[in-house]
């Protein structure tokens, strides 16, 4: 898991091309005109995900976890926390979906990462992570959430 501002990129640059490639995209293109929607940028190895949503409590909230994918999330708008695990420290939920690419799983909430406006985290396959969990009140959070494929 890599958490840290758009303006740091440059440290982490060369992990991965398609990481690159989806840094790149967020740096040059306005996302203020686009509309919740999954937008391909390469096909099924880069696309994205335009989300909208209010955060919640914890207790509503779930861990998943991906195998085929790289997830990027990087906040356009709002604050919102983001509980983290290694995999091998939670319980499967449901077992791993192929279609949809994600294992639900089961744990506690004991780290978790502030997001807000220009900040992303990079979620590899043993990174586990709960999202739109609140911060002091619920509030509207606009985001991204890049698919890379490994």
């Amino acid at each position: 898991m890599i958490t840290d501002h758009i303006s740091n990129y440059d440290l982490y640059k060369g992990i991965n091309e398609k990481v690159d490639q989806a840094i790149a995209y967020i740096k040059s293109t306005n996302f203020e005109n686009l509309v919740k929607n999954t937008y391909k940028v390469d096909r099924e190895e880069l696309f994205f995900n335009l989300l909208e949503y209010e955060t919640k409590d914890a207790e509503n909230r779930f861990w998943e976890s991906h195998k085929k994918y790289i997830d990027l999330h990087y906040i356009l708008e709002g604050t919102e926390f983001i509980g983290y695990e290694q995999f091998e420290r939670m319980n499967i939920k449901e077992e791993y979906n192929t279609a949809d690419d994600y294992y639900l799983l089961e744990g506690s909430l004991h780290s978790k990462v502030r997001l807000q406006k220009g900040d992303f985290m990079i979620c590899f396959p043993n990174d586990v992570h709960m999202t739109v969990i609140k911060v002091d009140e619920p509030e509207k959070v606009r985001k991204i959430v890049f698919k890379v494929k490994i």
